[in-house]
């Protein structure tokens, strides 16, 4: 009993107990950080619920309870890392900078964190692509998000009447391609992959001089 946290120890007499939602919800997170470091060293395919419930400490009633199997806890995990992710991301671009800054700032960013979580940003990244159908999908969503957001590129390019349709969808397609590979040859030095990064993503909006220039100032 004394390795639990002092707020999930046994209520003395006379003190209320924990509302069920505050337990479950350690429990959730508990369960979530065994998840994603399974999923990331033994594949989706090689983790079996048996392996989660022994990580995350918890029954296996308990487990069904909480993700309803082994799918539904990859995609808990997944959207919790898209959702750290996302949001250190936004709180890191400065606002009020030109286009060409915001987008250095986001990627260097992501580069940052998928250095910094290595496991995690496998699981986002390499094993959704394993996890069936409705993590593929919910992957693709998130995908034609970060499209839809980098579309504001047009607004300062100097071609923006020359580029395809389809590029935002391309470009980010390349993007999670070239990461993925990355990721899996456990290539992650975030300074050593930002120079290709940005030719992927910037140099068809600015061009390969601006985006050479760009790629100096990082």
């Amino acid at each position: 009993m004394d390795s639990l946290p002092e707020h999930l120890l046994p209520v003395p007499v006379g003190r209320e107990p924990l509302p069920k939602e505050v337990v479950q919800e350690h429990q959730r997170a508990r369960v979530l950080e065994a998840t994603i470091e399974l999923f990331a060293k033994r594949g989706y395919q090689g983790t079996t619920v048996d392996h989660i419930v022994s990580a995350g400490k918890i029954g296996v009633g308990s487990f069904y309870s909480l993700f309803g199997g082994k799918q539904g806890c990859f995609l808990a995990a997944y959207r919790r890392i898209v959702e750290e992710g996302s949001l250190r991301i936004e709180e890191a671009i400065p606002r009020s900078a030109a286009w060409p800054d915001r987008l250095l700032v986001g990627l260097r960013t992501l580069l940052g964190l998928i250095e910094e979580k290595p496991l995690a940003a496998r699981v986002a990244l390499v094993e959704v692509q394993t996890a069936g159908t409705e993590a593929l999908a919910e992957h693709a969503r998130n995908l034609d998000q970060v499209a839809d957001l980098l579309r504001s590129g047009r607004e300062a390019s100097a071609c923006a009447d020359e580029l395809p349709p389809t590029l935002e969808f391309a470009t980010v397609g390349g993007l999670a391609w070239f990461l993925q590979e990355r990721i899996a040859a456990g290539e992650i030095d975030a300074a050593a992959l930002l120079p290709d990064v940005l030719e992927i993503v910037a140099e068809p909006y600015l061009g390969e001089q601006a985006t050479a220039e760009l790629t100096a100032r990082a």
